[in-house]
């Protein structure tokens, strides 16, 4: 009972039972072997309330610390995520801002609890997320939409949701964001939800937006002054904007004015036309990218945005091939993701193979590392070149651009065309602009896969984190006639690492378990970080006695670093445990693994003795 439960309830309890058992000494008179076993019964009931103290606070402190960890990721996601809608329209950046500080304000004047003012500042900073998926000729127009436009914009809330429900720490933001441009009334869209109906950050955001909206500068009006807005609040309350809302915003607004700097010079603002060269001319050109645009908007794979650049790229200038090489995550190598023209005999030994190449060598290593493009009338005897082994040497001419963002190549596009001086700079110019409308679609998929990796995966270890490892095991019990063990393996003395070396020392100590766990295990079995020091294999098609060997091969791995670890198994056949109950035995396992090991140590100092 002491270790159950917290200190001054375990030391209540050790004096109650010390005073209790200390009884018989004052009726039957003083007897010091009892009286010495009554000593030790209070210190060692003190002990085991003190050290279940320490330890659980310490799992406490170390909870606070991760999750604390977590957020401040998430928080940096959500930057990051507004950061890349800042690409796609430069004043929604300032915009998202400015709304979430007003929103904050209003929700604690409304006293919204501490989670819903998170989540509100969270929704006003992402409510125009969905706008990445809206062309930008419609987000930079000069002027009013037409319906058909219109409706095309009226689609960024639906597309805001999916964009944040594919993360489960931004999942609560899909209702706000799909509402925020609800109205009281319910003539709002996408769903036309009406009142009550509507969540309150979203109502609040929608208010707070309506008005930097309207005090801000825009590419087809210039800012309305305050009485005017303030007009247009009180003209539509109990209309378009929740009364309550719009009473305590203008309050807020009188008597503290917020800060507006999403000026005109913020604004987007379309591309000026470019100048008519060649037989097809730069109109036309235009139109073919615009259209890419719109493709472009509709894909998060970053395959098929390179297949859809490489073919627009095929389709506006002459080729023979067109590779499009993609940077690699370290940074240090360019991977070809995109391939063709390999058609012709001069380029049919060409492949997605010989033709990756090193940042820094070669032509298109050469352009990765400058950053600038370049039109080459004779590629193979460029002081750059570096022939692709297995071919043979011919005369072409080559188009190369980086594809950057925000000052960081993501990938390096080249076209080559057999003959000696085949391309101009026009047709640079023309390749240039395609390689930046790759780019935000490019770094908006990378940011994706990130998000999605971020929510699945433990920072430290790079495993599975505890959530998906958890879903991996659900998945796993409901799939038919599936059998198999899940091996719970705990690292020896982690704490007392962390406080002779520092927590540095421990972080290294379980990155080394996780890459000796990596190495150890199968490509259908999934791994995890479980919490703390202890990890978690889910290992389908192995019974216990085979799970055992599976951990006795990571201790293995781990003796040269001399890092012990204990493990427990569980096994589990069809629909015979739920995932809980299985996750439930394999703890157990590996509890009674510890008493037993405890247990033949305690034997082997008394034979000593």
């Amino acid at each position: 009972m002491a270790a159950a439960y917290g200190f001054r309830s375990g030391g209540a309890i050790a004096l109650l039972t010390a005073a209790t058992a200390a009884l018989p000494l004052f009726i039957n008179g003083w007897d010091n072997y009892y009286a010495r076993t009554v000593a030790v019964l209070a210190v060692s009931t003190m002990l085991c309330a003190f050290i279940s103290a320490r330890v659980r606070r310490a799992l406490l402190n170390e909870y606070e610390n991760r999750r604390r960890q977590q957020e401040e990721s998430y928080v940096a996601t959500i930057g990051a995520l507004a950061a890349a809608l800042d690409a796609k329209d430069r004043y929604t950046e300032a915009h998202s801002r400015e709304t979430a500080d007003l929103a904050v304000n209003v929700g604690k004047r409304l006293d919204l609890p501490p989670d819903q003012l998170r989540l509100l500042k969270y929704g006003a900073l992402l409510h125009d997320i969905g706008k990445i998926g809206i062309p930008g000729y419609i987000l930079q127009k000069p002027g009013p939409l037409t319906s058909e436009e219109f409706a095309i914009m009226r689609e960024h809330p639906v597309i805001g949701e999916r964009i944040v429900a594919s993360v489960a720490f931004l999942a609560p933001l899909g209702p706000i964001i799909r509402a925020e441009h609800e109205r009281w009334n319910g003539t709002g869209y996408p769903d036309g939800l009406k009142g009550e109906e509507i969540p309150i950050e979203a109502r609040i955001i929608h208010a707070c937006d309506a008005f930097h909206a309207m005090a801000s500068d825009r590419s087809y009006r210039k800012a309305l002054p305050i009485q005017a807005i303030v007009a247009e609040f009180k003209k539509e309350t109990g209309q378009q904007f929740d009364p309550r809302v719009v009473d305590v915003m203008l309050d807020l607004i009188e008597h503290e004015p917020p800060h507006i700097t999403a000026a005109a010079d913020a604004v987007g603002q379309p591309t000026p036309d470019a100048t008519v060269s060649g037989p097809r001319g730069w109109a036309q050109h235009m139109q073919t990218v615009e259209a890419l645009g719109q493709q472009l908007a509709r894909t998060t794979s970053i395959e098929d945005i390179c297949n859809r650049i490489g073919e627009t790229i095929t389709a506006l200038l002459p080729h023979d091939q067109c590779r499009v090489l993609l940077m690699s995550e370290d940074r240090t190598r360019l991977e070809v993701v995109y391939l063709r023209g390999t058609d012709r005999e001069e380029y049919r030994d060409v492949t997605v193979a010989n033709t990756a190449v090193e940042v820094g060598e070669g032509i298109a290593g050469w352009v990765a590392e400058s950053r600038r493009g370049a039109v080459l009338g004779d590629t193979e005897h460029h002081p750059k070149a570096a022939h692709v082994k297995g071919t043979t040497v011919i005369d072409e001419s080559m188009l190369a651009v980086p594809v950057m963002f925000e000052d960081e190549v993501l990938a390096v596009i080249v076209v080559l065309k057999l003959g000696l001086n085949q391309y101009s700079l026009d047709q640079l110019r023309l390749l240039t602009i395609l390689a930046n409308q790759a780019a935000v679609s490019i770094a908006n998929a990378r940011l994706i896969e990130r998000l999605a990796a971020a929510a699945s995966m433990d920072a430290l270890t790079g495993l599975m984190n505890r959530g998906a490892f958890e879903e991996a095991v659900n998945k796993q019990m409901l799939r038919p006639q599936s059998w198999g063990s899940l091996l719970m393996i705990d690292v020896d003395d982690l704490r007392e690492t962390n406080q002779a070396y520092g927590h540095r020392a421990g972080d290294a100590v379980l990155k080394r378990a996780a890459r000796a766990i990596r190495t150890s295990i199968r490509g259908d079995d999934r791994a995890s970080r479980w919490i703390g020091d202890d990890f978690a294999i889910l290992a389908p098609g192995i019974d216990a006695a085979q799970a055992v060997v599976l951990a006795g091969r990571i201790e293995t791995a781990l003796q040269s670093d001399r890092i012990s670890i204990r493990w427990g198994t569980a096994e589990y056949h069809g629909d015979a445990l739920t995932a809980q109950d299985l996750l439930t035995a394999a703890l157990k396992a590996l509890s009674e693994g510890a008493g037993e090991r405890a247990r033949r140590a305690d034997d082997v100092t008394a034979q000593a003795s």
